[in-house]
C-alpha cells in the first residue's frame, strides 16, 4: 500500500493537492485544486495489482458516462498514471447519514423532495446503461441545492464479487443483492426505498434496522425480513413500493420522480432546501459549508499562500419538477473577418472521455467523426423516444435517431431531417482561453479541411437568420452524444469557427480533445 502523498508538494495532472479528506482500504480521497482556482476532490488508488488498476479504471469510465444535475461530475482523470486518480466536483455537503445522525429524521414534505432529486439521479445513471449498486445514506450528499448521488465504484463491476460488494452496506442493499444474483435497476430502486426509509423513521428497513454481524445482515437480506414499522403513513405509497421483494413489482425511478413531481406540485412556489428541509437541517448543511470553505481557504494558504482566494462554488441547482420550459441562453458574440457567431450559453455541452483509447490520436481526427446538423427543436431534459418507459407525462418523445442529449442530461437537441454533414477530420482544434471584451472563460475554435470549408459555409448560410432554435447546428456524435449547438447569425466562409465558450480550462482542453487535437 502506498504511502499518503506529502501535501502541498504533489499534485495529479494540473490539480495541486490541498488536504487529505478521507482514507478507506483501497484508496485516498485529496482536496486539490485546479491552476485556475477550481476545487475538487481528486480520488486515488493506493493498491498496485493488475486487477485492482483494471477495477478502478473501469469505474473511471464509468462514472464519466452518468451526467446529471443530481451526480458529481468527473472533471479529469487518469487511470494508468504512477498512482491512478479521479477528480470530481467537489460539493461541501454533509451526507444523508450525518443528518439523520445529527438532525434527527426528516418529515415527509422535504422526505419527498430529496425523493425527486434521487430518482432523477436514477434516471441519468440508468439511461448511461449503469446500475449503480451502493445506493445508501453515505453516498448522498445533501446541499441545500438537492441531493448528490455519488461514488461509482462498484457499478456495473461484473468482476467484483457479489456477496463481498454487498457486505458493507448489506443494510440497503436488494435481497437478490444480497443473494450474490444479478443485479438491476430495479436493485438501485429498493436502494433508494431503503435510504428514503432510514430518513424517515431513523434506520434501515430490514429487521433490527441493520444490527449484529455482518453475516447476521446478510441473512435478514437475503431472505428478505423486513420490518417497516414506524413509517409515516403519508410516505407509505412512495417508500413501500420501492421495498418489494420481487424486483418486477418495484416501480421505475420516472414513476417514483412522477409521484414527487405530483405531491411537490402543491407548492407550486418552493425551490430549494430553504423551503422544504427543517431548520435543523437547514442549519447543519450551512455549517457544514461554511466549516469545508474555511478549510479549503486554509489549506490553500497554507500550500499556494500567492494564489488568489477563489470561494468553493456553489453546486449545480435543482431543477424545477415542472413541465419543458424553452432553453434560456447567454449569447457571447464573437466576430472576425466580417463574419459573428453567437454561442448559446447553455448550448456548450460537453462529453468528456480523457481515459478511454490509447491517447495517440492523430491531429484533428476526432475520436469519432462530428457530424454537423440542422436544428429543429430543443427543450430541457433528456431525449426520450414514444416508447421509452422513462418517459414522463411531461416530456415530448423525440423521433428516433434524431434526439442528442447534453452531457448533464439537462438539454435534448432534435436535428432536423436534412443532411447536414459529416467531418472525419479537422485542419486545426485549438483550446484557447478568451480574452476579448467581455469573454470569459476559455474557448474552442475549429478550422475546418478545405474540402469541408464550402460545406460549413453552405451550413451556415442555411440556418443563418432563421427563428432559433432553427439557426442553430448541431456538433454531435454517435448516436446520442450533443458536444455543442451553436447559434449562428451570418453565413460563415471563413472556414473556422468558435464552438463552445465559457469553458473551464480542463473542459476546453478536453472537448478539443475529443475532436482530435493532439
Amino acid at each position: 500500500m502506498a504511502d499518503a502523498l506529502p501535501v502541498g508538494h504533489s499534485s495529479f495532472g494540473p490539480f495541486t493537492v490541498l488536504a487529505e479528506l478521507a482514507s478507506g482500504g483501497m484508496g485516498r480521497i485529496y482536496l486539490a485544486r485546479s491552476p485556475g482556482g477550481r476545487t475538487v476532490a481528486v480520488k486515488t488508488l493506493l493498491t498496485d495489482g493488475t486487477d485492482d488498476r483494471r477495477r478502478f479504471a473501469r469505474e473511471v469510465v464509468l462514472a464519466q458516462r452518468v451526467r446529471g444535475v443530481y451526480t458529481a461530475s468527473v472533471v479529469e482523470a487518469d487511470a494508468h498514471a504512477a498512482v491512478p486518480w479521479m477528480a470530481t466536483e467537489y460539493i461541501p455537503a454533509p451526507s444523508l447519514r450525518d443528518l439523520v445522525e445529527g438532525c434527527g429524521p426528516l418529515g415527509p414534505s422535504a422526505l419527498h423532495w430529496v425523493a425527486a432529486g434521487m430518482a432523477e439521479a436514477l434516471v441519468s445513471i440508468h439511461a448511461a446503461g449503469l446500475v449503480h449498486r451502493d445506493v445508501k445514506p453515505s453516498n448522498v450528499l445533501l446541499p441545500v441545492e438537492g441531493p448528490r448521488v455519488i461514488d461509482f465504484g462498484i457499478s456495473q463491476a461484473g468482476d467484483v464479487t457479489r456477496t463481498q460488494a454487498a457486505l458493507g452496506t448489506v443494510a440497503y442493499a436488494a435481497p437478490e443483492q444480497a443473494r450474490g444474483e444479478p443485479t438491476t435497476a430495479a436493485s438501485d430502486v429498493f436502494s433508494l426505498g431503503a435510504t428514503l426509509f432510514f430518513l424517515a423513521v431513523g434506520r434501515a428497513p430490514y429487521r433490527e434496522g441493520g444490527a449484529g454481524s455482518a453475516m447476521e445482515q446478510l441473512v435478514r437480506a437475503a431472505t428478505g425480513e423486513l420490518d417497516t414499522s414506524g413509517l409515516p403513513p403519508e410516505l407509505d405509497a412512495l417508500v413501500l413500493p420501492c421495498l418489494a421483494l420481487d424486483p418486477a413489482e418495484r416501480p421505475a425511478p420516472a414513476e417514483i420522480l412522477a409521484l414527487c413531481a405530483s405531491r411537490l406540485g402543491e407548492r407550486p412556489d418552493a425551490r430549494g432546501g430553504e423551503d422544504w428541509l427543517n431548520p435543523a437541517w437547514i442549519e447543519a448543511i450551512a455549517g457544514h459549508r461554511e466549516r469545508r470553505t474555511r478549510a479549503v481557504e486554509d489549506a490553500r494558504r497554507r500550500v499556494q499562500p500567492d494564489a488568489a482566494t477563489d470561494a468553493v462554488p456553489l453546486p449545480r441547482p435543482t431543477s424545477r419538477l415542472a413541465a419543458q420550459a424553452p432553453v434560456r441562453r447567454t449569447r457571447l458574440w464573437w466576430a472576425g473577418g466580417g463574419t459573428v457567431l453567437a454561442v448559446a450559453g447553455l448550448a456548450v455541452l460537453l462529453v468528456i472521455r480523457p481515459w478511454e483509447g490509447d491517447g495517440a490520436a492523430a491531429a484533428g481526427v476526432p475520436d469519432k467523426p462530428v457530424r454537423i446538423l440542422e436544428v429543429e427543436s430543443e427543450f430541457r431534459g433528456s431525449c426520450t423516444t414514444g416508447s421509452d418507459t422513462r418517459l414522463l407525462p411531461t416530456q415530448t418523445p423525440v423521433p428516433d435517431g434524431r434526439g442528442f442529449t447534453s452531457y448533464d442530461t439537462q438539454t435534448c437537441v432534435v436535428v432536423s431531417t436534412a443532411p447536414g454533414m459529416t467531418v472525419n477530420k479537422f485542419k486545426k482544434v485549438t483550446a484557447f482561453e478568451d480574452t476579448g471584451p467581455g469573454a470569459k472563460g476559455w474557448a474552442v475554435m475549429v478550422t475546418f479541411e478545405d474540402a469541408d470549408r464550402t460545406k460549413f459555409a453552405e451550413l451556415t448560410g442555411n440556418v443563418a437568420g432563421r427563428a432559433e432554435p432553427h439557426n442553430h447546428l448541431a456538433f454531435v456524435q454517435g448516436d446520442d452524444r450533443l458536444l455543442a449547438s451553436p447559434q449562428i447569425m451570418e453565413r460563415l466562409t471563413g472556414g473556422s469557427a468558435p464552438i463552445a465558450v465559457g469553458l473551464e480550462r480542463n473542459e476546453a482542453q478536453f472537448l478539443a480533445k475529443v475532436l482530435g487535437a493532439p
